[in-house]
């Protein structure tokens, strides 16, 4: 009985989770449909690897060449529209973050040309390329859009994890698997330190993780000043400047570049 009844709460709440990310998706979708666009070549990508054989690669070029061009005129027809923020303040979009997300586009649309010809003297899987690609791009897209300190920590993961998998997917040399697991350690700490410093962040304005409510909680606690924002400043920028490799923090960055470049 206590089972059975544990059972329908567990479906009534899956539900609600459910009905709420429809609507979110439904009245705020238009915000992300360059993101959207990326996401249903992700999708198109999985279908036909599935369903295909070696013949068909040139579909994969095309598929992930055609999506990014679509994203960048869908970006372009939303230039200079008013800045709104969506998802319940979770993500915005003005003329300053789509300039970012264009560049980014845009180096995805040429990397995919660029990189024929190495995927297949390396004979790399295609597939696993292009999805690695485009999961990196969706990552930087929803980071330049982003308006909470959850969204600004998920989106890097999301093409940290595609850069770890990347350095990865050519195992011809032995120094693939040490240079990728080092990249992976060093990324894994510098996440576990901008988290810690977004943890400082979020205790200091007063538990707010948006942008503007986090400085108007600063401001309310007068907290601006403290001690704790100095920590938070301090963990954020060796978290950011361990991933970005800026110096002093790039020691470990040409040690993995080495270990996983083909000769």
């Amino acid at each position: 009985m206590i089972w059975h009844v544990q059972n329908e709460n567990f479906i009534l709440d899956s539900t609600r989770i459910f009905m709420k990310a429809f609507h979110l998706l439904f009245f705020h979708g238009s915000f992300i449909f360059p993101e959207c666009i990326l996401i249903f070549g992700l999708i198109l990508l999985l279908m036909i690897d599935s369903t295909s054989d070696q013949k068909d690669r040139p579909w994969f070029y095309s598929i992930s060449a055609t999506s990014l061009v679509i994203s960048i005129t869908a970006l372009l027809f939303r230039w200079r529209e008013e800045p709104r923020i969506s998802f319940s303040g979770n993500f915005q979009t003005n003329n300053f973050n789509e300039i970012f997300q264009f560049l980014i586009l845009l180096c995805s649309t040429l990397c995919i040309p660029l990189s024929v010809e190495y995927i297949e003297c390396t004979e790399m899987a295609i597939t696993e390329f292009l999805l690695f690609v485009l999961t990196a791009t969706l990552g930087g897209m929803f980071l330049c859009g982003a308006n909470d300190l959850i969204t600004i920590f998920v989106a890097p993961e999301c093409f940290s994890f595609c850069s770890y998998l990347l350095s990865w997917i050519y195992q011809e040399r032995c120094t693939v698997d040490e240079a990728t697991m080092k990249y992976l350690l060093m990324g894994g700490a510098s996440s576990s330190i901008l988290v810690h410093g977004f943890s400082w962040l979020y205790g200091s304005s007063g538990g707010e993780i948006e942008l503007q409510e986090i400085v108007n909680g600063l401001i309310n606690t007068q907290m601006y000043n403290s001690s704790g924002i100095s920590i938070a400043l301090i963990f954020i920028t060796v978290g950011i400047g361990f991933k970005l490799s800026p110096a002093p923090f790039h020691q470990w960055t040409p040690d993995v570049y080495e270990g996983v470049r083909c000769y």
